[in-house]
C-alpha cells in the first residue's frame, strides 16, 4: 500500500483513521486542512491549493486526508493504491462536530496552521451548512466516481462504527 485516499463529510474521523494508517503503513501524510487553512481561518487560493494537493499526490507514497476540488479529488483517486470513504449517517457527521467543536473550545486540532480557532459561533454555523452540502451535492458525485470500473475496485466504504474500527486495528487488508 503506497498511495492511500481517506474522503468523507466533516467529523467522520478522518484523521484519527490517517494518523492511524500512516503508522500502520508508514507513509507520508497530508491533511488537505492544513493546506486549504492559512493562519488565522483565511482560506487559501483554490488553484494554489489545487497546485498544492497535485503535486503531492504526484509523489511515490503518501496518505491524503480530506477533499479539495473535484478535479484534484478525480486525479487523487486515479492514483491511489486504496480510498476509504467515511460515509457515515448524517446526524453522526453532526454529533461528532459538535463534539469537536467543543473540544476545540480547549485544544485546536493540531493539523490546521497557527492561529485557527474554529471554537466561534459563525464557523460552527458554517461548518454545519458545509455538513449538509456536502451530503446533499457532493457525496453523490463522490458516488458517482466511486462506481467508474478505474476506482470501483479500490473503495472501502466505512458506513458504520464497526467498519471504522476494523479499518484502525486491521488496516486495508
Amino acid at each position: 500500500m503506497k498511495k492511500i485516499a481517506i474522503i468523507g463529510n466533516g467529523g467522520g474521523g478522518k484523521t484519527t483513521l490517517s494518523r492511524q494508517l500512516k503508522e500502520f503503513y508508514n507513509l507520508p501524510l497530508m491533511h488537505v486542512d492544513s493546506v486549504q487553512f492559512l493562519t488565522g481561518m483565511n482560506i487559501r487560493n483554490t488553484s494554489e491549493t489545487s497546485n498544492i494537493l497535485s503535486n503531492y499526490a504526484n509523489q511515490e507514497k503518501w496518505i491524503i486526508d480530506g477533499f479539495g476540488s473535484l478535479e484534484v479529488m478525480e486525479e487523487r483517486f486515479n492514483q491511489a493504491d486504496r480510498i476509504i470513504f467515511v460515509d457515515f449517517p448524517l446526524y453522526q457527521h453532526y454529533w461528532w462536530c459538535t463534539k469537536r467543536q467543543i473540544k476545540s473550545l480547549w485544544s485546536p486540532r493540531e493539523e490546521l496552521p497557527a492561529n485557527c480557532n474554529e471554537a466561534t459561533i459563525p464557523y460552527t454555523f458554517k461548518l454545519y451548512k458545509t455538513l449538509w452540502r456536502v451530503h446533499r451535492t457532493i457525496r453523490p458525485k463522490l458516488l458517482e466516481v466511486f462506481n467508474r470500473p478505474n476506482i470501483a475496485g479500490k473503495v472501502i466504504v466505512v458506513k458504520n462504527t464497526n467498519d471504522y474500527l476494523k479499518v484502525l486495528k486491521e488496516g486495508l487488508t
